[in-house]
């Protein structure tokens, strides 16, 4: 796996870590950029190895972002300064720029959507993803559970509705599936139907898939083994990986 600094802040420099489609190719390839979860405080960039994995042997590249875990502003400006990155090293590593997919989970989720929908500094038109594949992502900065999630860490209302996604939706938001578990008590499932509404109401494409009695995280892998969709034991893991891989060969892999 490649190793590629994207940016030096207080000494620290992040990285881009980036996994090759499984197939040799000679052109531009469909690319999944992963943002982990942990209310940008904790977490690791090696949460989606697994999922980058699946989508490595649908030829896919994937690029899995390391970020300041100082909080959502600091992680936003990171999480935009890592996408531009990918952007601008597109014809080294084999990216196809018009075919990127954001991917987050939980807080991740909001990084992956500060790429697609947020007006930050640095931010460029140029730079936002083609599609966004998102686990119970926070979509709402703007209160705490169940309202939404991340509240506490603005300075007042009107710093917090800035980072707010389900906030900054328009006519651009790039099509969308959310995965979210019922039972989740950090980021409230109705949060994510509440983002595809608004995206909808914009005239945009977005899917949700709900998981009954599923709780947060819970699409993270729990043993080895990798089953068919239609199994009755296929893992959570399983089933949103052949969700994410779904839903990314209609959205970036089969685009014209």
């Amino acid at each position: 796996m490649r190793e590629i600094p994207y940016r030096t802040v207080d000494g620290r420099t992040m990285l881009l870590h980036v996994s090759p489609s499984r197939e040799p190719v000679s052109s531009p390839v469909p690319t999944a950029v992963f943002y982990h979860g942990g209310g940008w405080v904790r977490g690791t960039w090696r949460q989606f190895l697994p999922q980058a994995s699946c989508l490595n042997e649908l030829g896919m590249l994937a690029v899995l972002v390391e970020y300041r875990m100082e909080g959502p502003v600091a992680a936003a400006a990171d999480a935009v300064a890592a996408m531009r990155a990918v952007v601008e090293n597109a014809r080294d590593i084999g990216c196809d720029v018009e075919r990127i997919v954001a991917i987050g989970g939980s807080a991740g989720g909001h990084l992956a959507l500060a790429t697609a929908v947020l007006d930050l500094p640095d931010t460029d038109p140029n730079h936002r993803p083609a599609a966004l594949v998102l686990l119970n992502p926070v979509t709402n900065t703007c209160g705490e559970f169940p309202a939404g999630f991340g509240r506490r860490h603005f300075d007042n209302d009107d710093h917090a509705r800035r980072y707010s996604p389900v906030h900054h939706v328009g006519s651009r938001t790039p099509p969308v599936l959310v995965m979210h578990g019922t039972a989740d008590t950090a980021v409230h499932h109705e949060n994510s139907v509440d983002f595809a509404r608004a995206v909808m109401s914009h005239g945009g494409y977005a899917e949700v898939i709900l998981y009954p009695g599923q709780r947060h995280g819970f699409f993270n892998p729990r043993d080895g083994a990798r089953r068919r969709p239609d199994d009755e034991n296929v893992s959570y893991f399983d089933r949103t990986t052949w969700e994410m891989a779904r839903f990314s060969r209609l959205a970036v892999i089969d685009k014209p």
